[in-house]
């Protein structure tokens, strides 16, 4: 009997290690918005971008206050969390209807081997926690799908790649990206020695630097790949 209990008690020990997952909610717009997350706030103040990490595995109750056109919309919701996976929605809204829903964009496998974050701490109603403390610095002004969209239709319209490369410089001054939108504008220029100017430039604005290496497959050569992780690795704080 106790050979059988000894293995069953160190893989319930394993568990919580594997046993987790994430979710990130964006606007489509780019609009502000407040989050509650099983009853608990994790938005101290109004943003257009939010990732809950260390999430156990199933339904999750999402509530959401968002300000729109015609006022303030609100709404609740469970979303569902994959085990081993982000899972990445997108809040909407419809005109005057004050109707806010949420949409399953994409999940994305999370990385099998993981540093562990510290278990989440919810303080009770009388103080304030925001899970997004940790992105604060580097996702402010989110750029949405819509203003994305727009600007590689923009980029889309020049002839030329220097020109392409000013309108995209030029779009991230004052934004944020994530590493799979900037995979998108990437993809919009010929060259390669252009995409790892950009890339290099657009690093500092990139809101999930955990996951820059999305964009390294778009590169034919491995020079290229070389060359950013050794910009990255100088860039990385210590």
């Amino acid at each position: 009997m106790k050979r059988l209990l000894l293995p069953l008690l160190l893989v319930l020990l394993a568990l919580p290690a594997w046993a987790q997952g994430s979710l990130t909610f964006t606007t489509y717009k780019g609009e502000p918005f407040l989050m509650k997350l099983n009853g608990r706030t994790v938005t101290r103040a109004a943003t257009n971008f939010v990732r809950i990490d260390n999430l156990r595995p199933g339904r999750h109750l999402v509530e959401v206050k968002i300000m729109g056109r015609y006022g303030v919309y609100s709404m609740g919701t469970k979303v569902y969390v994959n085990n081993g996976y982000e899972s990445n929605y997108e809040v909407l809204t419809k005109g005057r209807s004050g109707k806010v829903w949420v949409r399953l964009v994409d999940e994305v496998p999370l990385p099998r081997v993981v540093v562990p974050y510290p278990r989440p701490h919810y303080p009770d109603h009388h103080n304030n926690y925001d899970r997004h403390d940790r992105y604060d610095n580097d996702c402010r002004n989110l750029m949405g799908k819509y203003d994305l969209d727009r600007l590689i239709e923009s980029m889309r319209s020049r002839d030329f790649e220097s020109t392409r490369l000013t309108i995209a410089r030029e779009a991230l001054r004052n934004n944020s990206i994530l590493s799979e939108d900037l995979r998108r504008l990437l993809e919009q220029f010929d060259y390669e020695s252009t995409r790892v100017e950009f890339a290099k430039f657009a690093y500092d604005y990139v809101c999930d630097k955990e996951r820059f290496y999305y964009i390294y497959d778009i590169f034919k050569f491995d020079s290229s790949v070389r060359e950013l992780e050794e910009y990255t690795s100088r860039r990385r704080p210590y």
